[in-house]
């Protein structure tokens, strides 16, 4: 079931937005956005090719994939991370390019002051996709152990079962985005896997009150196996074209700032799946087809 989203909460981290910056000018120059610095992983576990196509990335050095009997998971798709002691399968959808690659990737180095030490985690690696595979939020689906998150940043498996239990329309990214609040935070709705809950929405962070500059936002899927052993995230770039037409509007307040916003909110609430690119139902398939077990 769709959950509506809150205009309240979204206005209210607006506002934070607003209260961080000085008074707007009439015109508003514009600010390029910040270059992430490449950070490399260490990626020791076995690498595989799902199509002839599959890369290896040079930045996170990989070897070949163990294989799991096919008979344990049911899934097209199936690898398995003997460092993590565990397995992963899932299928890939229409309109979802297969070439990915698989590593065990080892505790984050930081570079940036809102990064964290991020632990141990397998990652298959969507690499047809933007974003750079040495990076924390390169387009990937990723499973870490529930304890090491504890350890590391405590309430994020409290925050996603009080979101899924309606307890809370607050929601944490983790791993963090970039900014200080969000200025699109949209289209939360709960997808469940084969052995796991969770939620995913639709997320761009600002660290100031500036116009709309890119048609794209972040898909972020956040679950947890029903053993409650494994928490899954899933990071991808996905595009509104119907927002073109917003680009570089300017903002002259602090009004229009909340107001476009808003309005910009409410479009992407209210589109169909099928209006992204990747589409999000393709998206929400993929998840919901998704499977982590126990070697």
């Amino acid at each position: 079931m769709r959950r509506t989203f809150r205009n309240a909460a979204i206005l209210l981290t607006l506002s934070i937005l607003v209260g961080c910056r000085p008074a707007l000018p009439t015109e508003i120059p514009s600010i390029p956005e910040a270059e992430v610095p490449i950070t490399e992983s260490v990626a020791t576990e076995e690498s595989a090719e799902v199509s002839a196509a599959t890369e290896v990335s040079a930045a996170s050095p990989t070897t070949e994939t163990e294989p799991a009997p096919q008979s344990e998971v049911e899934a097209e798709n199936v690898f398995t991370f003997s460092e993590m002691g565990i397995i992963v399968g899932f299928d890939f959808p229409n309109g979802i390019d297969n070439t990915v690659n698989t590593s065990v990737e080892e505790v984050y180095e930081v570079s940036l002051p809102f990064e964290l030490p991020y632990p141990q985690n397998a990652r298959i690696l969507f690499s047809a996709y933007p974003g750079d595979s040495a990076e924390i939020l390169s387009p990937a689906i990723r499973v870490f152990r529930s304890d090491d998150i504890n350890a590391l940043e405590a309430g994020v498996l409290d925050n996603l079962k009080a979101v899924l239990d309606g307890q809370t329309d607050h929601h944490v990214d983790f791993p963090r985005l970039a900014g200080a609040g969000s200025v699109i935070d949209a289209q939360l709705i709960p997808v469940d896997f084969k052995n796991g809950t969770g939620y995913r929405y639709l997320i761009t962070k600002s660290f100031s009150a500036d116009p709309l500059s890119s048609t794209t936002m972040t898909y972020l899927y956040q679950g947890i196996t029903n053993d409650e052993k494994y928490f899954v995230s899933f990071i991808i770039k996905v595009d509104a074209p119907f927002l073109g037409e917003y680009i570089g509007k300017p903002l002259t307040s602090n009004e229009e700032f909340a107001s476009f916003y808003g309005t910009i909110n409410q479009l992407i609430e209210t589109s169909n799946g099928d209006q992204f690119s990747p589409s999000l139902n393709a998206l929400d398939e993929l998840i919901q087809s998704l499977v982590v077990i126990e070697k």
